[in-house]
C-alpha cells in the first residue's frame, strides 16, 4: 500500500504551458501591431483636379489685375492751377476799392458819403461828400474792368485744363482714373461759375454806387436850392444918388 507523500508532484507545481504560450503569443501580436508604423498613403495624381486649380489661380490673378486697374490713378491732373486761379479770384475781392465789399464798411460810408439827412450840413461839406462820390464811382468802375480783365486773362489757360481732363477721361482705363478725370472737369466748371460770380459782384458794386451816387446828388441839388430859395428878402435900399438930379435940364 502506497502511502501518499507530502512532497508536491514536479506536473503539479509547472503552471499550464499552453495557456502562457497564448498570452504570450497574444502580447507580443498587441507589441508588433502597436510598435509596427502604419504604412504611407499612396499618392494619386488627378489631372483635372490639377488643371481646375491652376485654372482659379489663373482666374484671381486676372481678377487682382483687373482691380490694379480699377485702381490705377490718372496721369492727368491740372488742380494745381485750378486752385491758383480760384485764388486770385478771391484776391480781386480783397483789393476792391471805390464802393466797398463788406457789409461794415458799406454801412460807415454810405453814412458819410450818401447820408440820408443833409440838414445841418453846410456847403463846403457838401462839396466835399460830392467829390468822394466822384473819387468812389471811379474807383469803383476801375475795378470792374480791372476784375474783367483778370478773369479773362485766367480764362485763358481754362479751355486746355478742360481739354485734358477729357481727354484723361477718355483714355481712362479703370474706375478710379474715370472718377478722377471728371473731378476734373468739375473743378473747371466751378471756376467758370466763381468767375462768373467774381464778374457779377463786381458789377453789382458799380451798379449800387452809380444808384446811390445819383440820389444823393439830387439830394444835394435839392439842399442846395432849398437853402437858396429859403433866404430872407429884404426892401433894397434907395440909390446915394438922385437920379432925377439933372431931368430939369
Amino acid at each position: 500500500m502506497l502511502t501518499p507523500s507530502s512532497t508536491p508532484s514536479p506536473d503539479r507545481s509547472r503552471p499550464n504551458r499552453p495557456l502562457q504560450i497564448i498570452a504570450a503569443s497574444v502580447v507580443a501580436v498587441s507589441l508588433m501591431a502597436t510598435a509596427t508604423p502604419v504604412p504611407a498613403q499612396q499618392v494619386v495624381f488627378d489631372p483635372r483636379n490639377h488643371i481646375e486649380n491652376a485654372l482659379q489661380a489663373a482666374r484671381q490673378l486676372e481678377s487682382l489685375a483687373n482691380e490694379a486697374r480699377t485702381l490705377a490713378a490718372s496721369p492727368y491732373s491740372h488742380l494745381t492751377q485750378n486752385s491758383q486761379s480760384l485764388r486770385d479770384m478771391a484776391d480781386l475781392a480783397r483789393t476792391a476799392r471805390g464802393l466797398a465789399t463788406s457789409v461794415r464798411g458799406l454801412e460807415q460810408q454810405f453814412r458819410d458819403l450818401y447820408p440820408d439827412d443833409l440838414e445841418g450840413a453846410d456847403l463846403a461839406r457838401l462839396l466835399e461828400q460830392g467829390e468822394a462820390r466822384t473819387v468812389a464811382a471811379r474807383q469803383t468802375a476801375e475795378d470792374l474792368a480791372r476784375t474783367a480783365a483778370e478773369l479773362e486773362r485766367l480764362g485763358q489757360g481754362r479751355d486746355q485744363r478742360l481739354t485734358g481732363a477729357l481727354s484723361a477721361s477718355e483714355t481712362a482705363q479703370g474706375q478710379t482714373a474715370a472718377v478722377q478725370s471728371t473731378n476734373q472737369m468739375l473743378a473747371v466748371l466751378a471756376e467758370d461759375l466763381a468767375a462768373l460770380r467774381t464778374i457779377m459782384l463786381a458789377q453789382s458794386r458799380l451798379l449800387a454806387e452809380a444808384t446811390a451816387r445819383e440820389a444823393a446828388d439830387r439830394a444835394a441839388g435839392d439842399e442846395a436850392r432849398r437853402r437858396r430859395w429859403a433866404r430872407s428878402t429884404g426892401t433894397p435900399s434907395a440909390p446915394a444918388f438922385d437920379p432925377l438930379s439933372h431931368a430939369r435940364d
